[in-house]
């Protein structure tokens, strides 16, 4: 191979890869498929030709293809004919993901090495990097395993030398994400046949569809046509937004591997959000439908009608929302967006991008009701890859369960064991429910073992015990336990019902919302038989020195601040309280403290952080305003609303400036102002009966200004969008209970 070498150059890409092929990490699968599965998956995919240069491109969109589904079923024989051929070749590839997933999608696997030709060799004409030389082979290799850059997305540019790099590279490897284990339908597939899936499924538009291209969601027969999504654009942080993301939230940046992202919002898209929050103030649900029919991809409009027919308990309309904005995500994420890199960040400092967090919190929801374990695990791991340390919707109250659920114990397994060398790994040992699935995940290794001394799980599980002794009277009611005698009236197994002043009240709700979710995964036999005994092992353990500093140092970790500036003296961190607003449960709502339940929230953005770069506010809709004034001339606006709006923001625009160059001279500049515009021209385009109204706003508006000077504040960003008009938001369909 070295003979064909030019230069040094392409020697050291070479090297390069070697690097990044040495430093990868076998994971544990994510599904456990059998071999036959695995044959007519690869059936399906192999006739679909693939194009080396679109991969140097960057373009590592998966694409399903659900019309090749259609011939497995028709002839299933010869399908596994031509995938015992190919099965060989499946050893060989050269772009083999950093998932845990079994095999590589499509679009990111087709390249076949040209190394080992046993019985199974392939043909020139079937190899898709035929005909590149060895520099553009090991390129086109890396552009598919690693995305646009892969010294930027996998490794340091000499591969990961430090241990830290290493160890960061192996978390990424954790964090991959295949795509096609993103498709609920892909599961249903496997466990009930395509026929039967195919049976259900519509066919209208069923051709144009498996040729789209897709990530988070696919598309489905009844969706408009994805064309006003101009607007929602997505592009990569520069290195100095990056180191600023990680300054205004007090963290170090460990891993120089991460590629961080940001969605951006268009003055178009600005105005149609403009007449969301108007939709959403109007507390009517038909505002907002009829928002969609004019804008059918708005994603804050979709979240709120989701969470309006969850309310309403229509499941499928809710989830079919929900699905819908994630597909809009989908289309505006750029090619250097690879999930399976395990390397993509978004900031959810910026509200453009907090409603993807949303909507992939909600879906993960909606995938457990269907019995998609296996997809809920992914999107609940992409969830979480997205913002580790901050892990703001708190993801990891989800893994915990899914992990073992989908059977992907292993995998909760190497997360924990990395708390040594990553921050975010090692805040998921405050959480009870790490604590008892690992117990869990433990004693399924020793069963696929046949070890049926289980001395390892039931460590573990005793450790658990002593750590989180608050979870074992829940758990034991919920699957039918016995606990020892004089257990219940032990005060460290006592937990309380609401909200309290006691100091690990933290720990009584993540001990209730690991019940709920948990509790079948203790009902087998065998596994209660074995609580019940190892209750009664660790019961007398709890007063020991060791077990009040595991449970010292458990809550520490649990009361950690993840969001700077907004924790700050709440009993129950922010990402916390964020979880509970965005589950399904009412009855955790009760556990929040007083400072979260008195504030307005949205479905739409729910407990914006502290940090936040960007919200709805007038510094984002300034742009708009600007727009709109031009394309109207400046002769106003075109209704009501709107010269009410432009009034108040030209209100405040012209006392800041008049303050600004007469400081100590303003209360002549106010009243001029005022009068000028209470008693203009302007109002009298207004209705009679919305007149008063405004001059009511604008009273109100002087009297917060004046306020402000007196104490010497700014009230330059002062003007809410949200809370201009009366009503609390948290009243509309939709909203959070309070």
């Amino acid at each position: 191979m070295s003979k064909r070498l030019k230069n040094k150059r392409q020697l050291r890409e070479l090297e390069e890869l070697e690097a990044l092929r040495a430093a990868e990490k076998t994971v544990t699968p994510m599904q456990d498929e059998s071999e036959e599965e695995e044959e007519e998956e690869e059936a399906v995919d192999a006739p679909k030709a693939f194009n080396p240069f679109a991969a140097l491109e960057g373009d590592e969109e998966p694409e399903h293809e659900e019309d090749e589904d259609d011939e497995e079923d028709e002839t299933p024989v010869a399908a596994k004919k031509k995938s015992k051929k190919k099965k060989p070749k499946k050893k060989k590839t050269a772009a083999t993901a950093l998932a845990a997933e079994d095999t590589p999608s499509p679009a990111s696997s087709t390249p076949k090495g040209k190394g080992k030709k046993g019985k199974g060799g392939s043909a020139p004409a079937e190899d898709p990097l035929d005909g590149l030389d060895e520099v553009d082979r090991a390129l086109a290799e890396l552009k598919l395993k690693y995305g646009d850059s892969p010294a930027a997305s996998a490794a340091p540019e000499a591969g990961p030398s430090t241990s830290e790099q290493r160890s960061a590279f192996a978390f990424r490897s954790l964090l991959s994400v295949e795509p096609k284990n993103l498709d609920a339908d892909l599961e249903l597939r496997r466990f009930f046949g395509s026929k039967v899936i195919a049976s259900a499924a519509p066919t209208a538009r069923r051709a144009a569809i498996s040729k789209a291209r897709y990530t988070l969601a696919k598309p489905k027969p009844g969706y408009p046509p994805p064309t006003s999504l101009a607007g929602l654009n997505m592009h990569e942080m520069s290195e100095e937004d990056v180191v600023d993301a990680y300054e205004r939230r007090g963290w170090e940046q460990v891993d120089l591997g991460e590629k961080w992202f940001t969605f951006e919002h268009s003055p178009a898209w600005r105005e149609i959000e403009r007449q969301f929050l108007g939709a959403v103030r109007s507390h009517d649900p038909n505002e907002l439908m009829a928002l969609l029919q004019v804008y059918p991809w708005h994603v804050d409009t979709l979240l709120q009608m989701s969470e309006v027919y969850r309310l309403q308990s229509d499941i499928g309309a809710a989830s079919d929302f929900a699905e819908r904005a994630l597909y809009a995500f989908d289309r505006c994420l750029v090619p250097g967006f690879n999930v399976s890199s395990g390397a993509c960040r978004l900031d959810f400092d910026y509200v453009e991008n907090r409603p993807m967090f949303t909507g992939l919190h909600r879906i993960i929801s909606y995938l457990g009701r269907r019995g998609c374990w296996v997809t809920a695990f992914n999107f609940a791991k992409l969830l979480f890859a997205l913002d580790p340390e901050g892990d703001p919707h708190g993801a990891a109250l989800w893994l915990d369960f899914l992990a073992v659920k989908s059977g992907n114990g292993d995998w909760l397994l190497e997360m924990l064991d990395m708390r040594e060398s990553s921050r975010a790994a090692a805040l998921w040992h405050g959480y009870p429910g790490m604590g008892y699935n690992r117990a869990l995940a433990l004693r399924a290794d020793e069963d696929s073992a046949k070890d049926k001394k289980h001395e390892k799980s039931t460590a573990a599980l005793v450790n658990a015990i002593k750590t989180f002794p608050e979870v074992i009277v829940l758990l034991a009611d919920k699957v039918g336990a016995t606990v020892p005698n004089g257990a219940r009236s032990n005060p460290l197994l006592q937990v309380e019902a609401g909200f309290s002043d006691s100091p690990t009240i933290l720990l009584h709700l993540l001990a209730h919302i690991y019940v709920a979710r948990n509790e079948a995964l203790w009902k087998e036999p065998s596994v209660l038989a074995w609580l019940e005994k190892t209750i009664a092992q660790a019961m007398p353990l709890l007063d020991e020195g060791s077990a009040r500093s595991l449970r010292a140092e458990a809550h520490a970790i649990a009361q950690t601040p993840r969001d700077l500036g907004g924790d700050g003296d709440l009993p129950i961190p922010l990402n916390i309280c964020r979880h509970v607003l965005c589950s399904e449960s009412t009855s955790w709502v009760g556990f929040l403290p007083p400072q979260i339940t008195s504030r307005p929230f949205h479905a739409f953005d729910p407990l914006p952080p502290a940090t936040a770069v960007t919200s709805y506010n007038a510094a984002y809709f300034n742009p708009v305003a600007r727009v709109r004034a031009r394309a109207t001339g400046g002769a106003g606006f075109r209704g009501p609303a709107d010269v009410r709006r432009q009034m108040y923001e030209r209100f405040l625009g012209e006392v800041r400036g008049l303050i600004g160059q007469e400081p100590d001279d303003w209360p002549p500049h106010l009243q001029d102002t005022f009068r000028e515009y209470a008693g203009g021209r302007a109002p009298q385009d207004i209705p009679v009966e919305q007149r008063a109204a405004m001059v009511r706003d604008l009273v109100r508006m002087w009297e917060e200004v004046v306020r402000r000077l007196q104490n010497g504040e700014d009230f330059g960003e002062m003007v809410e969008y949200g809370d201009e008009d009366e009503g609390e938001a948290g009243d509309m369909p939709g909203a959070f209970p309070q």
